[in-house]
């Protein structure tokens, strides 16, 4: 039985193969969480839109009705807290999409390493198989010379 000479540098290969697919499935879930979090972001806002629409209702009150202030107090700490969410949905979305960055990285870097496995492989192939052709063109050569020779020999 032939040994392949590329045993190792093929296991290394796959589990450089596993190491990307890894490294792709914890990219996948940071961008889940981005996306969630986008989301939180999204309705976080959506809520500081609504209590700004409801303190401009509240300052325009119907003719003959008096401004209802003690509400208006009520609706700014509401929209203050609102906002408190904001920021902080933010900052945890802009730490997610940093996870996802980082994985990211982290996915090419595991691709570069799978791609440069291939290539040296796909080299060392190509090296086997242009040796294999120069014995080839050596044995028909010393095959045309003998010929050459005999005929050469029988005249």
């Amino acid at each position: 039985m032939k040994r392949n000479p590329d045993a190792a540098l093929e296991v290394a290969l796959e589990q450089r193969r596993r190491k990307l697919d890894e490294e792709r499935y914890v990219l996948a879930e940071r961008e889940l969480v981005v996306q969630e979090q986008a989301q939180l972001l999204a309705a976080a806002e959506s809520r500081v839109r609504m209590v700004l629409l409801q303190i401009d209702n509240a300052q325009m009150p119907v003719s003959g009705v008096p401004l209802a202030v003690a509400v208006l107090g009520d609706l700014e700490r509401l929209l203050q807290w609102c906002e408190t969410q904001v920021t902080l949905q933010r900052q945890t979305l802009d730490a997610a999409r940093g996870e996802a960055d980082e994985a990211r990285g982290a996915v090419a870097v595991a691709h570069q390493g799978v791609r440069a496995l291939q290539l040296v492989l796909e080299a060392r192939a190509a090296e086997r198989v242009e040796k294999q052709r120069r014995v080839e063109l050596r044995l028909a050569d010393e095959t045309a010379a003998r010929v050459h020779s005999q005929n050469s020999a029988a005249r």
